[in-house]
């Protein structure tokens, strides 16, 4: 992962890398104060943040998640809740995929669920706690109740 800070608006920022190059393409940063809004994304493009390089994904709705991931399996950052259908043409690239949005988005990823699945094989796991916010030992042992 590629991170840096924005000292002019005082934000951490992902640097958006392409899956099949690694050439950088966009951006997103979070605030670390209150500044709105909370996430800025500074190009036009809508490729994912992906971190890890293993041919199963998590996809999760933020950067940290995703990287929180990583250690054990790559994660995609949809940077929200929505699938765009350039999500999509990179997620078809995995061999599995993991969807493992908050629980208040649970409806979204029950829609991408049955989106996904006509392309490569699916899987939903309903959060209790953000994966972000889970202890190592504790993510790392939820992570491998769901990687083959």
């Amino acid at each position: 992962v590629d991170i840096r800070y924005d000292l002019q608006q005082d934000r951490v920022v992902y640097l958006v890398k392409s899956l099949s190059n690694g050439r950088v393409v966009d951006a997103t940063g979070r605030s670390l104060t209150n500044r709105k809004p909370k996430w800025r994304r500074y190009g036009g493009n809508k490729h994912p943040f992906i971190c890890g390089k293993t041919d199963n994904v998590f996809l999760v709705e933020d950067c940290p998640s995703a990287c929180s991931v990583s250690g054990l399996t790559t994660g995609l950052a949809l940077m929200g809740t929505t699938l765009l259908d350039e999500h999509v043409e990179v997620i078809k690239q995995f061999k599995k995929v993991y969807i493992a949005l908050d629980k208040d988005a649970t409806s979204k990823a029950i829609l991408m669920l049955k989106k996904l699945r006509n392309y490569v094989p699916t899987k939903l796991i309903v959060l209790n706690k953000d994966l972000k916010d889970m202890q190592i030992g504790e993510r790392n042992e939820f992570i491998r109740r769901y990687i083959d």
